[in-house]
């Protein structure tokens, strides 16, 4: 179970959901599909996600009309179906001992029920750790967006396929990752594969440690053939918590593996060994 609050920059909205978010059902994604979407700004008019999320929406969002707004009009519309919404929340799972908060962008469609965490969700993506005050999300929204949109396709397509709801599905396509060029960064992995020399001890394939700006500069030009990572993890702030490790392709905007793990002193923060055999 996962408990959901609207992020704000000072405070949590106690708008607390103690259930899994509803898939959509046939009726929702055609509501989806008339609806027009509502991207939820933070109150905080110095707020860095407002920012991003407006260059990345304005360069990226197809599927959909769209419109920024403010929280309080999220509050008035939000049980009204004719409205989809892209918010970022905080999100806390029971499973996690930790009792920590991740940043996550949801695509929600309006529903008239008592509280988000009952809204119908399309797809949940997470952004960062709560506590990590330099995310690293900002240059991938674009990507985050696209494949939220092939997603939401995905569904349409198969309003059945159930296993949708978590992202894992897309691990199918983990064994095509040996196939690419595969750019990891420093901060992006655990001490037991933080060189090239330990990566290729189990990946023997072509990956290529290279710094933030490298990775910015490939997803920029869409660099054919290219997968970058996606880590989300206490960093420097907590010894504990979860890891979600994501590989986003810089040219299609597919996601061609999901996975988390807790972190503890043999499973520190960062992809794994075991992460890198899984796509060998």
């Amino acid at each position: 179970m996962k408990k959901t609050h609207l992020l704000l920059s000072f405070c949590l909205l106690s708008l607390a959901a103690f259930s899994q978010a509803p898939f959509p059902t046939e009726r929702d994604m055609n509501l989806f599909k008339k609806s027009k979407t509502l991207v939820v700004l933070e109150p905080d008019i110095f707020s860095d996600f407002n920012i991003y999320i407006k260059e990345a929406v304005e360069q990226h969002w197809k599927i959909t009309p769209y419109e920024f707004v403010e929280l309080k009009e999220f509050e008035e519309r939000r049980t009204d179906s004719s409205y989809s919404f892209l918010v970022l929340t905080q999100t806390s799972f029971e499973r996690d001992k930790s009792n920590v908060y991740y940043s996550f962008l949801n695509l929600l469609l309006g529903a008239d029920v008592r509280n988000i965490g009952e809204m119908p969700e399309f797809c949940s993506i997470p952004l960062s750790y709560s506590k990590v005050e330099e995310p690293r999300y900002p240059a991938k929204l674009g990507i985050m967006l696209t494949f939220m949109q092939d997603h939401v396709n995905r569904i349409a397509s198969d309003i059945k396929a159930a296993g949708l709801k978590n992202l894992s599905y897309y691990n199918r396509y983990a064994n095509q990752v040996k196939d690419k060029i595969l750019l990891v960064t420093s901060a992006d992995l655990a001490g037991e594969v933080n060189t090239l020399k330990k990566i290729q001890a189990t990946y023997p394939h072509d990956v290529r440690l290279v710094s933030e700006e490298e990775v910015v500069e490939a997803i920029e030009n869409k660099a054919p053939n290219t997968i970058i990572v996606h880590k989300v993890g206490p960093e420097n702030t907590n010894k504990s918590g979860w890891c979600y490790k994501a590989l986003f392709g810089t040219e299609d905007s597919k996601l061609y593996f999901f996975d988390h793990h807790t972190v503890s002193e043999k499973r520190p923060d960062g992809l794994l060994e075991q992460d890198f055999r899984r796509l060998r």
